[in-house]
């Protein structure tokens, strides 16, 4: 495995910044956080040359860009809003093979309850990524769905499935669906094979949560060699966040 960090650790930090704190600690690669006005300079309205810049930055420092996080997501019941997040994924795409980076995190929740409304929605996001699927293999990029929200494991393998994809993966962020009533072990049933990147929290203070374990035993048990993401959204104390998460990583591997 390789245990990175995305921008919203450290959102005010520009590109150069955040790549000398993950030298600094040890991490191995980096997540970049669009649309949310970080300080990293990558955006659909970079410039070419602030790219290519960022770019040879990522390549001289031996640190990775591991992912392109997006809030692509194609389950609104208004069709033209679908197609609009469809044209929107195939820029991040560009964006995303012009900076050399290996995933792109897309999201496919909040689910409703009801089973066909969950059918439907799952639908939805399905014909979404379809459209997006070979697109995304052409430019050497994985997306990656997130068992974010009440997105659950088993919902998101369904809608691989229901896409067809070939390029087209989980990012497992295993809390999300704990908190909904799915374990780690069942939801593990279902992503095996399928995890492209992961997301974890360690919380502040105390041993290494049992969701955050089990989920990266799993991995490391099937020998996974991607990325896991430090996700912990602007803390007030980036510093302790990054110290405390490479710590208990190490400890653990």
């Amino acid at each position: 495995m390789k245990f990175g960090f995305m921008s919203s650790v450290c959102p005010p930090l520009t590109l150069a910044e955040l790549i000398d704190k993950a030298k600094h600690y040890n991490y191995e690669h980096l997540e970049l956080r669009v649309e949310w006005g970080h300080g990293h300079g990558v955006e659909l309205d970079s410039t070419p040359q602030q790219l290519q810049e960022a770019r040879h930055r990522f390549a001289d420092s031996g640190i990775e860009l591991s992912c392109i996080a997006t809030g692509v997501r194609f389950i609104d019941p208004n069709a033209q809003k679908r197609a609009e997040q469809v044209d929107l994924l195939k820029r991040y795409i560009d964006l995303s093979e012009t900076m050399g980076a290996k995933n792109i995190r897309i999201f496919g929740d909040r689910v409703p309850e009801t089973p066909v409304e969950v059918s439907q929605t799952l639908d939805w996001e399905a014909e979404g990524i379809r459209a997006c699927d070979g697109l995304a293999g052409d430019a050497g990029v994985a997306l990656c769905l997130e068992t974010h929200g009440n997105l659950i494991a088993s919902y998101v393998t369904e809608t691989l499935h229901r896409a067809g994809a070939q390029n087209t993966f989980a990012n497992w962020h295993a809390a999300h669906h704990v908190r909904h009533g799915e374990p780690v072990n069942v939801a593990y049933v279902h992503l095996r094979g399928k995890v492209r990147h992961a997301h974890v929290n360690f919380g502040d203070s105390g041993p290494l949560p049992d969701t955050e374990k089990d989920s990266l035993t799993l991995l490391a048990q099937d020998g996974y060699d991607g990325f896991v993401s430090i996700e912990v959204i602007n803390p007030p104390d980036s510093e302790a966040v990054l110290q405390r998460h490479i710590d208990l990583y190490n400890a653990l591997s």
